[in-house]
């Protein structure tokens, strides 16, 4: 789809760059539409794509920018809220400019990339007791450049104040390619240095001329505030003893400069932290309690509504983030409660909290949960954090949309604030969300429209005009935190008027004339209502999927579940994304491939590439780990989506005898297990290793042989109980082909407590066809397993599973597969693994004394269940100490990482974390309910881990 003018400047980005750059030049199509978005509501999509790794690349990039008539826009993590992140020339992304040059311990102090993610900065510096201050919500994603561009903030600018209060110095590249480095100083020291030629004495003289011009005005219009980020900083030219261009250049969204390397000041973090739960019956009245708790010294306020409370418990991974209310999860939610945090000493905070209950009278709450632990303050933390994403996690044709979200205005006039703020949004018909940082004014109140809809377009420009004029009256900031972007420059004029209007435009002609960086935001705006990612007049591709989305309101929908938040971005923590917590590569991460999707379904891309070589090279590194599905607070479920893909993909251009085979693994298993002894043979001779190479299995893997005996065989032979409870396994293809000693466990471990188990027939889950796209086949092996499983599921049997993926497939997968099924919800419902079925034993298993265990959960657990129930049946074993890893996905995945292609990924997921935590395990039993993850753990460490099933059978007196 690339026209001949894009064409021209692909062919002119190439010969400029191609060869020169140490990172990377993109200018496919596709690779546009993955960067043509942030996390706002607005597209623009690039003409290329410049991935830089050092200031040279920065460099070049705006060469080659200036030479083809290009404007250039920087950009981190794109997690920007108004579209500041999108760019309409060529998109320069710095994320990968990420080093730490150096850190001053003593002299609190560090100088670093602006790639450099805020959380892991504070990750080197918090055991040395100090930390980067500007603590934002997206802190594990959130580039510091980025936080330059936006004058970013967190839910402490009490204590810390904003990005701008952290900068020492800033080295910055212009439009025309000057390196400048800018760094406050006396206003005298200024005036000496603006006498020199260069580009520092031009910005200097210029800036002083600027400020003179407009003093008056300036110190008219610019509230006295700390969330004050709308339009340039120009009251950083009028203080008469300073003069600091860093406070023009950090708030300015990349339209003056492009940050390369930045220094800043760290703080000393308190002893202790404390956090207290304040409800309240309404919005008003937790507005007006926070003036109240201002006159405690809290280090933060922060509110939440009902409505954002709601979402959390709708979302499984956050539902246990609400316990602390009044009542638990399932109790009616406060119309809004205060999370307020003292920090100091731990006596401090001990007298503090002795009088809590007489400071929630005082301020009006209806009632009050202390949070002391830090299990419990991480816990609101993180359900703080995911407010934006959970809102947005919802297929409703109306959605809370970012537009209006940051206006921050005087604490005092809070009250009065949302007041009028409900009136607007119900005037128009409609209702918000508000949550945010109420100890300054800042809050994120996010409409639902539905911005497909004109009408709902023309209540977003209604909306958002009144809402700019109550701000102005209010005296605050249109932004307080976000920036301006697309979403509220066009205000600018209602909060400055037009001197300092033209105050901005001669600071963007001192710093960008040609008007090449950023162009659109804070100077010469479009209109806020235009470009927008989903407007009017849209139209999705017609698409008839093998899955059944309807629990999403279809593919489609399923798709714009992804919002672009960024947090499978994070590079520590959790599963989510695997392959980008590897690779750093954004092609690689959950959004890039929902806006692959999206971008198809909506036109952006050829219909064609639906199932073409780019789709699949994005969708190739996705393990299927369902991470996505809850880590992503949107729930966006990627693995499903590459699912259907490949079928899309395998009835346009046929499956592979590769895809063929991997999917029905159970009937080459059955095969090779009519001669094991001559399988395994061969499958450990070179021969056997070219071969599979042939068959796209990379030749470094250890093929798995076949048991001299399947477990169906053995299994008559096996004790069973002699009471009445009765429990089905579901006899997975490794149990009864590979592995059938785990069963025998299994089965030793329920006689011992008197449960006799069943062996009902079956047939393979359909796991490994799913994998491959094969869904009809899997389609037909779910609807078999139902017939055979039915009775006994209507008996009130249950159903176990020792393979965390077959059973889970059931529990999770068969409703996509057999929507209209009825007994498909009967049959989830009767499904256990093996881990929660012990659990649910009303006797005392036998158990010896048991060992330090280190656990490795499989994902598919990890994103379903959890790993609890694990870690609880492990511990029935007395002396059993559970250390679970934070390993991520293993990289192995069913066969992903056998493929070829895939083995270097896959080692390197495995190598991240799980493989050195094997490898420093002396003394240590390893567990691993997943056979794909045990296979791994072998190849990478050389150590065989067991189930949890062995490890608790051969606890069972001899």
């Amino acid at each position: 789809m690339i026209g001949e003018r894009d064409g021209k400047v692909a062919e002119g980005l190439h010969a400029a760059l191609d060869g020169e750059l140490e990172g990377y030049l993109r200018t496919d199509d596709a690779s546009r539409a993955m960067w043509s978005t942030d996390a706002s509501i607005y597209l623009r999509k690039p003409a290329g794509v410049v991935v830089a790794r050092s200031e040279n690349d920065v460099r070049l990039a705006l060469a080659a920018a200036r030479d083809l008539g290009l404007s250039i826009t920087p950009r981190g993590t794109g997690t920007s809220l108004a579209g500041q992140a999108t760019a309409p020339g060529l998109a320069l992304d710095v994320s990968e400019m990420n080093r730490v040059i150096e850190v001053d311990l003593q002299g609190r102090r560090c100088v670093v990339e602006p790639g450099l993610v805020q959380g892991e900065l504070n990750a080197l510096v918090e055991p040395h007791g100090l930390v980067f201050g500007a603590d934002t919500s997206t802190s594990d994603v959130a580039t510091l450049g980025g936080m330059v561009g936006n004058n970013s903030a967190g839910m402490r600018s009490l204590v810390y104040g904003t990005t701008a209060d952290q900068i020492l110095s800033l080295r910055c590249v212009l439009a025309d390619g000057e390196v400048v480095d800018l760094r406050p100083m006396p206003r005298r020291e200024a005036q000496e240095r603006a006498r020199s030629e260069g580009a520092e004495g031009r910005l200097l003289r210029g800036a002083m001329e600027i400020g003179a011009k407009y003093e008056g005005e300036i110190r008219r219009r610019f509230p006295d505030m700390i969330r004050r980020v709308s339009g340039y900083g120009l009251d950083a030219l009028v203080d008469p003893d300073t003069l600091d261009l860093t406070g023009l250049v950090c708030g300015s969204e990349g339209t003056l400069a492009v940050v390369t390397r930045a220094a800043f000041r760290l703080h000393p973090l308190p002893e202790a932290r404390a956090l207290a739960s304040f409800e309240f019956d309404t919005l008003a009245a937790a507005a007006r309690a926070t003036m109240k708790f201002l006159e405690m010294n809290p280090s933060a306020v922060e509110l939440l509504d009902d409505v954002a409370i709601g979402r959390a418990r709708q979302t499984p991974a956050y539902r246990d983030s609400t316990r602390f209310l009044q009542g638990g999860p399932d109790a009616e939610p406060p119309k809004a409660i205060l999370l307020v945090e003292w920090s100091g000493t731990e006596g401090d905070l001990d007298e503090r909290f002795a009088g809590i209950e007489e400071i929630a009278d005082e301020v009006g709450a209806r009632s009050v949960a202390p949070l002391r632990t830090k299990a419990e303050m991480a816990q609101t933390v993180k359900l703080r954090k995911s407010t934006l994403p959970l809102l947005l996690g919802t297929t409703d044709e109306e959605k809370p949309v970012a537009f209006v979200e940051d206006a921050a205005v005087p604490p005092q006039r809070l009250e009065e604030f949302v007041n009028r703020f409900e009136e607007i949004v119900q005037e128009n018909g409609t209702w918000a969300c508000f949550y945010g940082h109420a100890s300054v004014g800042c809050l994120h109140v996010r409409p639902a429209l539905d911005t497909s809809d004109p009408e709902g377009v023309a209540r977003m420009r209604r909306i958002g005009e009144e809402v700019a004029d109550l701000v102005v009256e209010c005296g605050g900031s249109i932004s307080g935190e976000h920036g301006d972007g697309l979403s509220r420059s066009e205000f600018l004029g209602k909060m400055y008027g037009p001197e300092v209007l033209k105050a901005f435009s001669e600071v963007k002609r001192l710093f960008d004339p040609q008007g090449t960086l950023n162009p659109g935001i804070i100077v010469d705006p479009p209109k806020m209502d235009g470009q927008l990612r989903i407007g009017p007049g849209r139209r999705r591709l017609p698409l008839a999927t093998g899955l059944d989305f309807s629990e999403q309101g279809g593919f489609a929908k399923a798709v714009e579940l992804c919002n672009g938040s960024g947090f499978c971005r994070k590079k520590t923590g959790g599963t989510m994304c695997p392959s980008y917590m590897v690779t750093l590569d954004e092609q690689d991460t959950t959004r890039a491939r929902a806006n692959m999707l999206r971008s198809v379904l909506e036109g952006t891309l050829a219909p064609e590439e639906m199932t073409g070589d780019r789709m699949r090279e994005v969708m190739d590194l996705c393990v299927g780990c369902k991470a996505c599905k809850t880590e992503c607070p949107s729930q966006v479920d990627v693995a499903s989506m590459k699912t259907e893909v490949l079928y899309q993909s395998g009835k346009k251009h046929g499956f592979s005898i590769r895809q063929k085979a991997a999917g029905h693994i159970r009937t080459q298993l059955a095969l090779a297990s009519r001669a094991p002894a001559l399988f395994n043979f061969v499958g450990r001779s070179g021969l056997a290793r070219r071969f599979a190479a042939l068959a796209g299995i990379d030749p470094r893997r250890s093929l798995p042989g076949v048991a001299s005996e399947t477990f169906s065989k053995r299994f008559p032979g096996l004790p069973q109980g002699e009471g009445p409870v009765e429990v089905a396994l579901f006899n997975d293809t490794w149990n009864e082909f590979q592995r059938p000693g785990i069963g025998e466990g299994m089965v030793r471990l329920f006689a011992a407590a008197g449960v006799k188990v069943l062996l009902p027939e079956v047939v393979c889950c359909g796991r490994p066809m799913l994998s491959e796209g094969l869904i009809e086949p899997a389609r037909k092996n779910a609807k078999r397993n139902l017939d055979l499983l039915t009775p006994l599921i209507e008996r009130g049997v249950p159903l176990v599973g020792l393979e965390p993926s077959c059973i889970l497939t059931m529990r999770d997968d068969y409703k996509k597969l057999l929507p209209d099924d009825p007994r498909v919800e009967g049959l989830a419902e009767a499904t256990r693994l093996f881990e929660e079925a012990v659990l649910d034993l009303e006797v005392e298993l036998p158990l010896q004394d048991g060992s330090p265990v280190l656990l490795h959960g499989h994902c598919h657990q990890k994103a379903l269940v959890g790993t609890g129930p694990t870690e609880r049946a492990l511990a029935l074993a007395p002396g059993t100490e559970v250390e679970v890893v934070d390993s991520g996905c293993c990289g192995m995945a069913g066969l992903f990482g056998y493929e070829k292609g895939h083995y270097e990924v896959s080692m390197k997921m495995g190598d991240r974390r799980l493989f050195p935590a094997v490898r420093e395990a002396e003394g240590k039993v390893v567990v691993a309910p997943g056979t794909s993850c045990r296979e791994q753990i072998r190849d990478g460490t050389g150590r065989q881990a067991m189930h949890p099933a062995e490890y608790l059978a051969g606890l069972l007196p001899a």
